[in-house]
């Protein structure tokens, strides 16, 4: 994944250094006219108007080789009420033709400086459902962004909004007459920040409006999941079946082997060890898989390709199973209505006595049974011979996903040291299990002791031992600097070396948009053995609860020679958005008060 944004970040230099082109445009109006013609293929025909620049500008095009055709580029200049038409001095045109995305191609107009121009030109495509989405934001600042869309009276148009209430103006009708029914949409677009993946319609991490749609037959009226569903069935029939030598590969896995559950371990473990993941494509290339024969010979494919051929090889073995379409957590939308741009991701489905088991190839260490950690809380729409069905993934609890860490400390003199040991359930060590995987044993030991060094706040770790791989469980000894000191009278003991909450983020202050992958609890029991006898002290109690949210910090006496600090915090959240970030930093900010106050223990008098 690193490496397709790199690419993408080097082809938006280009842009800026090569072609001067600067996302920064102040448009004065786009004006799209989107006609769905009877034969199920659509024009779009596009009006932009620029204001004035001191410098000249270029403009770039972004279309899918295999499915549009661009014509009719056409400059004006606006004279009043009139536009009179220049000739155009340069297009550019160059493939985007990166290592995983194909079929693209950007065309570059030039527009002039200090006139007012219009720019005008028609995209044409055959395929009627590559009309997914109109986007209401842009990098470019436009004062008025219309659509108008023209259906035909054989078809039927549906659509859902997203993030409406961060458009600041919203606007939309619609008519109907004896050839055709017309939509008209008008809004202030918001501004976003530029994102190379969205030049090619891949938004991630984005909460912006976006209008989904699908234009379905008379025929389906009503029944645009039923549409999709089969439209995708007929795309993907031709490229389901098995031959010989991928039967044979797959009886050779499973001979032996009459349980259901354990045939699908063994060739889901299969997919996901032996094929290669490749790839990031558009337009209809993101949904269309490679046939599976072709994957298996060539070991590789993306989310949709390995995803097929998992599913065939389970029908093979008489096991029921589908493919699905998904949006993971950095998706734009919930695939919760019946779109293209609903999905950016494919998975399989298998059945076992009734019950939905997710299958994801692309997902390392997912384990079946399990829901998927990209899509909890997500929605699947799952293409199967009965017209489609929505899926809701459930999501792993906190309880489901403990973190525990127990240290035995003692004193010693001004410094703590000890042993620790930590273990992770359900799928709260992901974070680290993906970045362990993999490494050799030397760069894994340097790993190891950098992440638990940082989660102890930068103290001193060492023979630390992976006590269970599947599981994740560690011990290590620790030492602990500076954090004791006497008066004579009173001992201070500083605590801020307690593993911090959340360990799959350094930062103090979370931010909106970021995924912690999962809910979580994590308990933290912490004996420290003091050096001479304490006097007894009454037990401090912190709590924090709010709404998916809990700390409760205690501080106790457990003998003249030993107190425990423990904290137990429950994070029942996988986004941290604008309902919950100033719950979640509270949290952090109270934790860090306390942690950062010394206790005060009171010497007994000899």
């Amino acid at each position: 994944m690193k490496k397709i944004l790199s690419t993408l970040i080097l082809l938006l230099f280009i842009f800026y250094d090569f072609k001067c082109y600067s996302q920064d445009i102040h448009l004065k109006s786009i004006k799209e006219t989107i006609e769905i013609k009877e034969d199920s293929s659509f024009i779009n025909n596009i009006s932009i108007l620029f204001k004035k620049s001191n410098k000249p500008r270029f403009y770039p095009i972004f279309y899918d080789t295999e499915l549009e055709k661009v014509s009719d580029i056409k400059l004006f200049i606006k004279k009043r009420r009139r536009d009179k038409p220049i000739y155009i001095k340069k297009i550019y045109e160059e493939d985007a033709k990166l290592e995983y995305i194909t079929s693209k191609k950007i065309k570059y107009v030039m527009i002039p400086a200090d006139k007012e121009i219009k720019l005008s030109y028609s995209v044409s495509c055959k395929e009627l459902m590559y009309f997914s989405s109109l986007p209401f934001f842009s990098y470019n600042q436009i004062d008025t962004l219309s659509y108008k869309i023209k259906v035909a009276k054989n078809f039927e148009l549906a659509h859902n909004t997203i993030y409406k209430e961060s458009i600041p103006y919203y606007k939309i009708d619609s008519t109907k007459t004896n050839t055709n029914s017309v939509w008209n949409i008008k809004v202030v677009p918001q501004k976003v920040e530029p994102d190379p993946f969205q030049f090619f319609g891949v938004y991630k991490n984005m909460r912006n409006p976006l209008m989904r749609i699908i234009v379905t037959p008379d025929s389906y009226k009503n029944r645009p999941t039923n549409y999709i569903n089969d439209w995708y069935s007929e795309k993907v029939a031709s490229k389901k079946g098995l031959n010989y030598q991928v039967k044979q590969k797959i009886d050779q896995l499973t001979i032996n082997i009459e349980d259901p559950s354990e045939i699908i371990n063994i060739i889901y473990n299969y997919v996901k060890n032996n094929f290669k993941y490749v790839a990031i494509e558009v337009g209809m290339g993101a949904f269309i898989p490679t046939h599976a024969n072709a994957v298996y010979l060539n070991k590789e494919g993306d989310c949709k390709d390995l995803s097929n051929f998992l599913s065939e090889a389970l029908r093979y073995k008489g096991i029921k199973s589908d493919i699905a379409l998904a949006a993971t957590f950095d998706h734009i939308s919930d695939c919760d209505f019946p779109s293209l741009s609903s999905a950016n991701h494919v998975i399989a489905v298998a059945y076992i006595n009734g019950k939905v088991i997710l299958l994801d190839p692309t997902d390392s260490i997912h384990r079946e049974g399990t829901p998927v950690e990209s899509l909890q809380d997500r929605k699947i729409l799952i293409v199967n011979s009965n017209g489609g069905v929505f899926h809701t993934v459930k999501s792993f609890t906190p309880e489901e996903n403990t973190i525990l860490y127990q240290l035995e400390l003692k004193e010693d003199n001004t410094n703590i040291k000890g042993t620790f040991y930590t273990s992770y359930n359900g799928i709260s060590g992901n974070y680290l299990k993906r970045r362990i995987k993999g490494k050799k044993e030397e760069e894994l030991r340097d790993f190891e002791n950098t992440f638990y060094e940082e989660i102890f706040r930068n103290q001193s770790v060492s023979n630390l031992e992976l006590l269970n791989v599947e599981k994740l469980e560690y011990k290590g000894d620790i030492s602990i600097s500076s954090k004791s000191f006497d008066d004579g009278e009173n001992k201070y003991l500083f605590i801020d070396f307690l593993p911090r909450i959340i360990e799959t983020e350094n930062r103090e202050i979370l931010m909106e948009g970021i995924n912690l992958a999962n809910p979580f609890r994590k308990k933290v029991r912490a004996k420290v053995k003091i050096n001479e006898p304490i006097k007894d002290f009454e037990s401090k109690i912190y709590n924090y609860k709010e709404k998916g949210i809990s700390l409760k910090v205690i501080i106790k006496y457990i003998s003249e020679l030993e107190i425990e600090c423990n904290y137990d915090f429950i994070l029942n959240h996988i986004y941290i958005d604008k309902e919950n970030v100033g719950k979640a930093n509270d949290i952090l900010k109270l934790f860090k008060k306390i942690i950062n106050e010394p206790i005060i223990l009171k010497k007994q008098k000899s």
